[in-house]
């Protein structure tokens, strides 16, 4: 059970933005959520805008947490980023009674339409991108038409989350200045990703994935890897996850006689998979500050992913698991071998892993580092009120 924080002296009325929400989940959302969850806990009022979803209502209170799914927007090309950019813009001027600061749980166009109106409203707003890479939120800011004024909207935010090295690197190219930005990673919740003790020999044998089979996360490599790896059968891999690449995988397996490999598709609850296997698999080309990575150490897996930023930031190799070059199937296969055979290895790294994601990323501590620079902007703006829940409505 996730602890509960002392209650808030002032509770501080917290607007998230994000395109999708809860049900509707990845890795920033599902941060996002638990985040929310743990500030309403303590006694402060989230409210998240997103985009609308059929069959869901405009709004709800899901755990503390109240939803406003009304921002709208027309999915066809450059339209979409304008008429989302446009919609929550109007939202966050029409309920501007509703919060005393802004968190864009994603940078693309909630950082333009904060950046837009928020200075106007004197509401403080922090941007926390949650990718990088060639298309990552940054990215796309830099190649969209007009890239030279959104920039100038994204940088009028008072405060930018680097979630990675990368993402720091990428926001001082935009143009961020340094003292505008906090090296805060992801967080996990440490009871319900925990170590399950002694390895059945099943468990011992099977290597886990939990990521969307895009190219992104880089599937093909891992299959390649795996028909050099699991000739005789001697492994498993489970793979929980689904998305456009689903049925290429699905065929690749079939057409090369790969042996021992399970598609689960979507895995809600990831913890009993976790329970399954040893070894923790992400070959990604890219990534912010994964989720499924630091879930995995904090289950007590060994990390093998591939040395990109993101990855590269979390597991430092042979130290609390390895890593790879991210189109390398030989070395990835070798390196899932070692995980796999060398026992006593991979138990001290994944004891490691788990050390780790205790002293950086523990939920409650990302939760009140992020919430101290709430604070600390709100005062500054001096524009903190005391409006009851609701007003505004």
């Amino acid at each position: 059970m996730a602890s509960t924080p002392a209650p808030a002296a002032r509770p501080l009325r917290i607007a998230i933005c994000l395109a999708h929400f809860h049900p509707a989940v990845g890795g920033a959302e599902r941060q996002m959520f638990q985040l929310a969850q743990r500030w309403a806990r303590s006694g402060h009022e989230p409210v998240v805008f997103t985009r609308r979803m059929p069959g869901l209502p405009r709004r709800e209170v899901i755990e503390g947490v109240e939803i406003r799914r009304v921002i709208r927007s027309i999915a066809l090309g450059p339209l979409f980023g304008a008429t989302y950019i446009a919609s929550l813009a109007a939202q966050l001027i029409r309920q501007a009674a509703r919060y005393d600061i802004v968190i864009d749980g994603q940078a693309p166009w909630e950082a333009v339409a904060t950046g837009l109106v928020c200075p106007s409203l004197r509401k403080p707003a922090i941007v926390v991108p949650a990718s990088t890479g060639p298309v990552g939120d940054i990215q796309q800011i830099v190649d969209a038409k007009g890239s030279w004024l959104l920039r100038r909207f994204v940088l009028r935010n008072q405060l930018f989350v680097a979630i990675s090295s990368q993402a720091a690197a990428e926001l001082q190219a935009l143009g961020c200045p340094e003292g505008s930005i906090r090296r805060i990673g992801y967080g996990v919740d440490l009871e319900r990703f925990r170590p399950c003790g002694d390895e059945s020999p099943e468990r011992a044998r099977t290597v886990a994935w939990v990521a969307r089979l895009v190219t992104a996360k880089n599937p093909h490599v891992l299959l390649r890897a795996w028909k050099r790896l699991n000739g005789e059968g001697k492994y498993r891999l489970l793979l929980a996850g689904d998305g456009p690449l689903g049925a290429e995988m699905k065929a690749c397996v079939e057409r090369d006689g790969l042996r021992e490999v399970q598609f689960l598709g979507n895995v809600n609850d990831v913890p009993p998979l976790h329970r399954q296997a040893s070894v923790f698999v992400l070959p990604s080309y890219g990534e912010g500050c994964p989720n499924a990575l630091l879930e995995a150490m904090a289950s007590g897996l060994c990390p093998v992913v591939s040395r990109v930023p993101g990855c590269a930031d979390v597991v430092e190799d042979g130290v609390n698991g390895l890593l790879f070059e991210s189109d390398d199937d030989a070395q990835l296969a070798a390196a899932l071998a070692r995980a796999l055979e060398d026992v006593p290895l991979r138990r001290r790294l994944s004891v490691a892993a788990r050390a780790y994601v205790e002293s950086h990323h523990a939920f409650d501590r990302v939760a009140e580092m992020i919430l101290d620079e709430c604070e600390m902007l709100v005062a500054r703006s001096g524009r903190h009120h005391a409006t009851p829940a609701g007003a505004g409505s």
